[in-house]
């Protein structure tokens, strides 16, 4: 049995190597492994609970803030959900379709007869709307067309309101994936850039070692004195030995990292494209089809008053309360 002080003075190159992979492995196990399992539960944890919004929706409603405070609860989730949370709007509804459209429809109907007896309590003149109470005052049948149509216009305030806290009215302008991306949710909490490059650093270090050892053994190996020889040879032999044991090991743990690395971010990027696909399901993006639909809506709006204003000038302007 070897002593201890010899050993260690002729194989101390051999220790320093593997010190140095076993604090490679330490470290790799401890900020790449431990978070990367964290985040597996965290990411479980969310997708389950964005999946029990979805079977809830229909009838409970979406709490944006809950939301972000009870699911997305670390801090790379939370900086994607307040961006991705800035392209959510309540779900825009078509102007003759729902609850809504038929307010508006109400509103609208209401607003031509208010105004159909204002211009005939007017005697068909210019219509003064600061007098609205003092005609309605006069005239029972305008006060109470007055009166519907102020109550249509409350109701209509009232459910466009309410869409915002309406249970599955929340609709997103654009895709989760542009926001929930893998560098943000895997890549950069884990570190990868860094940690993928850990196998070639170790087959480097068993490289080192593997060198080392042959530089050690041949500058201890002395053919001076021919009686020495063989034991100077059979020393050589067995530094040489063990550098390519602390190399064959360091190989070996580079190609288990390597696995473990990509089995990993496989299962972490699969778990990423799971909520994308959860969230996409909850809040139904639409792209910009909601917002041309509006626009569209307020021109025709706006033009169609636009016309009424024209004509009742062109009426004016002739003297005769007449449209043409």
């Amino acid at each position: 049995m070897p002593q201890p002080m010899p050993f260690l003075t002729d194989y101390w190159h051999l220790g320093l190597v593997a010190a140095v992979i076993g604090l490679i492995a330490l470290d790799y196990a401890s900020r790449f492994m431990v978070p990367a399992l964290k985040l597996k539960t965290s990411l479980n944890r969310v997708h389950a609970q964005l999946i029990d919004l979805i079977a809830q929706r229909p009838s409970q409603s979406i709490d944006l803030a809950q939301l972000k405070s009870q699911v997305m609860t670390s801090p790379s989730l939370q900086h994607a959900w307040q961006q991705y949370a800035s392209t959510l709007q309540p779900q825009w509804q078509a102007a003759d379709g729902g609850p809504l459209g038929a307010a508006r429809q109400r509103v609208s109907h209401l607003s031509r007869a208010f105004f159909g007896h204002m211009g005939q309590a007017s005697g068909g003149g210019r219509l003064d709307l600061s007098n609205i109470e003092q005609l309605s005052q006069n005239d029972p049948q305008l006060a109470q067309v007055w009166r519907e149509y102020s109550q249509a216009l409350e109701s209509l305030q009232q459910l466009e309101s309410s869409a915002a806290t309406t249970a599955g009215k929340w609709q997103a302008s654009s895709h989760a994936d542009l926001y929930f991306t893998d560098q943000a949710l895997v890549d950069t909490p884990l570190q990868s850039n860094f940690y993928k490059h850990i196998p070639g650093i170790l087959t480097g270090v068993g490289i080192i070692g593997t060198f080392t050892g042959l530089i050690a053994g041949l500058i201890g190996f002395d053919v001076s004195n021919p009686e020495r020889v063989q034991a100077e040879l059979s020393q050589l032999v067995q530094t040489v030995g063990h550098a390519f044991l602390v190399s064959a090991l360091a190989i070996t743990l580079a190609m288990v990292f390597t696995w473990i690395e990509k089995s990993v971010l496989t299962g972490r990027y699969r778990q990423v494209e799971e909520l994308q696909q959860a969230l996409d399901t909850l809040f139904t993006p639409q792209g910009g089809m909601p917002s041309v639909e509006r626009l569209t809506l307020a021109t025709e709006m706006q033009a169609a008053l636009s016309y009424k204003i024209l004509t009742q000038l062109r009426a004016a302007a002739n003297g005769s309360p007449q449209q043409r």
